[in-house]
């Protein structure tokens, strides 16, 4: 499943998910270290990697 960040506050980021347009808040440390908002993530496995 594809996502994108949108915004980050804090110890948050705010994905939304491609196939459903949902706006989820995921914790900054289960994510690739160094991501920014606009960066295209994979969730695979409950897992997240640069796309």
């Amino acid at each position: 499943m594809y996502c994108t960040i949108v915004d980050i506050r804090g110890d948050y980021a705010f994905v939304k998910y491609d196939t459903t347009g949902v706006i989820s808040e995921v914790a900054i440390a289960l994510l690739p270290f160094g991501v920014d908002v606009g960066d295209r993530l994979k969730f695979e496995d409950y897992e997240f990697s640069l796309a």
